[in-house]
């Protein structure tokens, strides 16, 4: 299969609305416009997902615009117990008025606040700092987490069509960025350090249908002192142009070819079996923790088995050297979605 690299500043969209060259680039250079868009506006959807996970606790801070409505949403679950805190604030018929910004590369604020309720995020050079005050179950709830981006930095940028003209999926998935700070909620006091606790950055915009699913995996950890992290994920888009399937290893980016699984269609919490037609992604992840989220309500909503698990495996780099990973913390979910 041959790659599409997009390697100079290319606009997104073509007059029609659809995507001008299906591809992908390791910084983000596709140059969005929202005004560009030609499909139904209700259907435009803008999201900034930051997940911070270490050995124990997965962190979720959701700043989204789905045109119809605006939410921040803040997460917290303890993956040895199961215990979740959750505060959500959502605010109708926003179409673009949250001012999530076109490029995560450069600085930029984000904010959204609600009755007891106030969510942050800032920008500045290779930092990113992600705030929460609010209360949760009745109790005080506040978070400060700093994350640092690696010099020259590279991720996964992506740009995917469908069959409906107007429809289209922009995303960048940003690993390896390693997180410090506390969550308090209560008498609860969680301290993530860099050692183990690392952020990925799902960041889209688009136009999808009204039915789609899709499995999206994702890790990041320190190997031999530096820094190594994956993404796979396929089934969303037409992905004939690129896979959104690379590796990460000391800030830069590694390209791999389709990835394949195979896992017990009945069991989520059996091994599941992960391979690459390149040969250079081959790992079995064994579940430890199946985060099933569901807010489908009738025809309407989403239903998630992100599932947590220890990875082990090999990866080969672009010059044919071979990482075998021991017990690394990573996830792969599978979702199913309606809206």
């Amino acid at each position: 299969m041959k790659q599409v690299q997009i390697t100079k500043k290319t606009p997104l969209l073509g007059p029609d609305g659809s995507v001008l060259v299906p591809g992908y680039c390791k910084t983000n250079l596709f140059e969005y416009d929202r005004a560009a868009i030609r499909a139904n506006p209700t259907r435009i959807k803008e999201w900034d997902f930051y997940q911070i996970s270490d050995s124990r606790y997965t962190l979720q801070m959701v700043f989204a615009d789905i045109s119809l409505g605006g939410m921040g949403n803040f997460t917290l679950f303890d993956r040895k117990t199961g215990e979740r805190f959750e505060q959500l604030s959502v605010s109708p018929l926003t179409f673009g008025r949250l001012g999530l910004e076109p490029n995560t590369e450069e600085d930029h604020s984000l904010s959204k606040k609600g009755r007891g309720f106030s969510m942050g995020l800032v920008k500045r050079g290779r930092k990113r700092w992600l705030t929460y005050e609010g209360r949760i179950r009745g109790s005080a709830a506040n978070a400060h987490i700093e994350l640092i981006e690696a010099p020259g930095h590279e991720s996964l940028v992506m740009a995917v069509p469908f069959d409906t003209p107007g429809y289209f999926y922009y995303n960048q998935k940003m690993n390896c960025l390693p997180a410090k700070g506390v969550v308090t909620i209560g008498g609860r006091h969680i301290v993530f350090s860099p050692d183990d606790a690392f952020c990925v950055l799902d960041w889209g915009r688009g136009v999808w249908p009204y039915r789609g699913s899709w499995y999206w995996g994702n890790g990041s950890t320190w190997f031999d002192g530096r820094l190594f992290g994956f993404e796979i994920g396929w089934g969303f888009g037409d992905m004939s142009a690129a896979t959104e399937n690379m590796l990460f290893y000391d800030g830069r980016a590694h390209k791999i070819g389709a990835v394949f699984l195979q896992k017990d269609a009945d069991d989520w919490m059996k091994p599941w079996v992960f391979s690459s037609d390149d040969g250079r992604f081959s790992f079995t992840m064994t579940p430890a923790y199946d985060n099933f989220t569901s807010s489908r309500v009738g025809p309407v909503g989403n239903v998630c088995h992100q599932v947590f698990g220890d990875w082990c495996g090999a990866a080969v780099l672009d010059d044919g050297t071979v990482l075998r990973v021991e017990k690394m913390l990573a996830f792969c979910e599978f979702s199913d979605n309606r809206w």
